[in-house]
């Protein structure tokens, strides 16, 4: 299925609002981004891969006078004299008397237009990038969108390609699949808060995603862990509890065993198969592929489904309460009436408040946690 025109427009519409609120304002500037020199305006483009000086040599062009008067004569002429290459792969840091009037600069009603431009321009590169790997998800693309303004078409392309590999086509991959294996990238798994923060933004969006396209994917009659009552689909959150994986789900011999109790998402079902169940971790854990089905201890989708096995570092979804300073607090420090994805960093299963959980989605949740509390 064809991604359309009219679809990719959408997905830019939604991928830009993403990406302007995770980098910035027009008039943000970066002194001396992550090493790399400035990076700059609303989507903080940098200086050391040569997006920050063409931009400004553009804005100057605008209203060379106006950008004289702003930025002074001497940083004038380095950005209107300079070829447009010439702070490509070099660290140019700004000054904070450079940053400030760059910032103003950037800010003017000629470098907003700019801005617009080029970011519009680039967003739908984006997108088309990932239509070009075989995303039909457009809530992946939008998703695929932000990875590739945060880490480049090779960090993107990478982690589609491996995700598609996995599932049998990149056509396959839908939010969830593409979000599971950003995390587990080496590179775009470092930046685990704000992949969360995409994510949620992604998902609460009204575009289309494969895994809500194909409900003729789920067999007919579901499936159920040999040691619960629930039917598991394709979609669930599920909880591994150790053992063999498979590359298949009719292969005789594991390709790896993980004696680890994992978080993951439900990505495939065969009923017919010896090990049932593709499974992908949603804590870093390193569970991808197909299992046993006594490998699967409970779904954990829904309100009415606690998860029995919480272990330090799982991904869990905190449904609003009390947040304690510690395990055996007898007050709150504040309330929380919010849901938010969170990672458990410490548990005390003897105390009152058994999980302290960390906000992955910017939701300000971090302290200790009740039980009932996390779903």
């Amino acid at each position: 299925m064809a991604v359309t025109a009219a679809q990719i427009k959408k997905v830019v519409a939604v991928a830009s609002g993403i990406i302007y609120a995770q980098e910035g304002n027009y008039g943000s500037v970066n002194k001396n981004d992550n090493k790399h020199g400035m990076s700059i305006g609303k989507c903080q483009w940098n200086a050391y891969w040569g997006r920050a000086l063409p931009l400004l040599q553009t804005i100057v062009n605008k209203d060379q006078e106006q950008a004289k008067e702003i930025l002074g004569e001497t940083l004038y002429n380095e950005i209107a004299g300079s070829s447009p290459k010439a702070w490509d792969k070099k660290e140019r840091a700004a000054t904070a008397e450079e940053a400030k009037v760059i910032s103003k600069l950037l800010s003017t009603p000629q470098g907003k237009e700019v801005q617009d431009d080029l970011a519009n321009e680039d967003i739908t590169r984006y997108v088309k990038n990932g239509v070009k790997t075989g995303l039909i998800s457009l809530k992946a693309l939008a998703y695929y969108a932000d990875l590739e303004n945060q880490g480049g078409s090779g960090a993107s392309s990478r982690i589609a390609t491996t995700a598609g590999n996995a599932l049998g086509g990149v056509e396959k991959v839908g939010l969830e699949e593409i979000h599971a294996y950003a995390l587990k990238d080496s590179v775009m798994g470092q930046y685990e808060s704000r992949r969360g923060k995409v994510y949620e933004a992604v998902k609460a969006s009204d575009l289309a995603d494969v895994s809500t396209e194909n409900k003729q994917d789920k067999p007919s009659t579901p499936t159920t862990p040999s040691n619960g009552s629930n039917s598991v689909e394709k979609g669930d959150s599920v909880t591994f509890i150790g053992g063999g994986v498979y590359k298949s789900s009719t292969a005789e011999n594991a390709t790896y065993t993980k004696d680890v109790v994992s978080r993951c998402r439900v990505t495939a079902i065969n009923p017919k198969g010896k090990r049932p169940y593709h499974l992908i971790s949603q804590d870093g854990k390193g569970v991808y592929g197909w299992v046993n089905a006594e490998s699967v201890k409970e779904v954990s989708t829904t309100a009415q489904n606690d998860p029995k096995t919480v272990s330090k570092g799982d991904t869990v979804t905190f449904t609003g309460g009390p947040v304690y300073i510690s395990s055996t607090a007898a007050k709150a420090a504040k309330e929380k009436n919010v849901t938010s994805t969170c990672k458990v960093t410490a548990i005390n299963t003897k105390g009152t408040h058994p999980y302290h959980c960390i906000s992955q989605d910017g939701k300000g949740v971090y302290g200790w946690v009740d039980k009932a509390d996390v779903k």
